[in-house]
């Protein structure tokens, strides 16, 4: 593992901003060091009054390019919905810390995508989490989108990271890694097909731990191209209902999807789990959210990912809220 050293910059970038309920926001950038990599995120305070919050929710952005606003690298990805997650957060008196995943955004990943595996990502959260304490931090609040959530619970079920107040999920992941992608890739194609088979046989190969030893069909090569390959071999590892299993009835979880969500469908398995009504478990549906956490469009599938002004699904911004009301409440 990768020597982390945790670092805060501050002064000259830090600037000052008020929500629409009142709260002052001062929000500073921020970065760690993991290597010969530095990873930057922003950091914003809260202050209600004379008080200065205590609670610090840390936003884990989703798969691929994503960046810590929500954004990817070009005009397909536009949303923002991370800033606006931050704002709903700051609106009820949390403060906020997005961050840029290793090789996303202003962080770098010197080693190539070849260097990177789905358990760094897990740990980076660690040094973010000791930064948030040396500001001073009591309690933490993990807010992950996507393989964000699924990030969030590996995290939370490996360290228990003091301090830890709750957990909430919007869209996360509740199957294997490599059975989602085996979903997706047998609507695209025939799974009995030549290109399904192969699909299929690689996706269980890297499950086991083995590298693919044949190239993969030009038709395959961006998802079982030879660079992301130990990324997928260490992400078909986690299994996000035994970590959720190991912090059930200890922490509040709150789970969101959207029904409107053309990548992460609704998962059975959580789904199952929050129907038991256990202490502590939330689990609600949007009928109207897409993966975007927007509200969905008619007619106009994609439109909810290519522009950044659209606000957040009203159902979710609701119940998140009454979330957020009794987390701050809970002991």
């Amino acid at each position: 593992m990768k020597e982390i050293r945790v670092w805060a910059l501050a002064g000259a970038l830090a600037f000052v901003s008020a929500t629409a309920w009142g709260q002052k926001v001062k929000s500073e950038e921020v970065f760690i060091q993991s290597g010969e990599d530095v990873l930057r995120g922003t950091l914003s305070h809260v202050k209600e009054g004379r008080k200065s919050a205590r609670t610090l929710a840390m936003i884990l952005p989703g798969s691929g390019p994503t960046d810590r606003h929500g954004n990817g690298p070009g005009p397909t990805l536009q949303t923002n919905m991370y800033d606006q997650l931050a704002e709903l957060l700051q609106a009820q008196g949390i403060s906020t810390m997005q961050v840029d995943k290793r090789g996303v955004g202003e962080s770098t990943l010197t080693g190539g995508e070849g260097s990177m595996l789905f358990s760094d990502n897990v740990q980076d959260y660690q040094a973010w989490w000791a930064l948030g304490q040396l500001a001073g931090y009591e309690s933490l609040l993990l807010v992950g989108h996507s393989e964000g959530g699924q990030i969030a619970l590996a995290w939370a079920a490996k360290n228990c990271p003091e301090g830890l107040k709750g957990l909430i999920l919007l869209a996360p992941p509740g199957e294997n890694a490599a059975d989602i992608l085996w979903q997706q890739i047998s609507r695209q194609m025939a799974p009995d097909s030549e290109y399904g088979q192969f699909a299929k046989t690689s996706l269980d190969s890297l499950r086991a731990g083995y590298l693919l030893g044949r190239p993969s069909p030009p038709a395959l090569l961006a998802l079982f191209r030879p660079s992301i390959q130990p990324y997928l071999m260490d992400w078909f590892q986690d299994e996000p209902m035994e970590n959720l299993a190991r912090l059930s009835g200890k922490w509040p979880i709150y789970i969101f999807y959207g029904e409107k969500d053309i990548q992460v469908q609704p998962s059975a398995a959580m789904t199952a789990w929050g129907a038991k009504k256990e202490p502590n478990s939330h689990v609600y549906t949007c009928p109207y959210m897409t993966h975007t956490l927007k509200t969905d469009i008619p007619g106009q599938r994609l439109a909810t990912y290519s522009d950044p002004n659209l606000p957040l699904d009203g159902d979710l911004v609701r119940a998140m809220s009454s979330a957020l009301v009794a987390l701050r409440s809970a002991k």
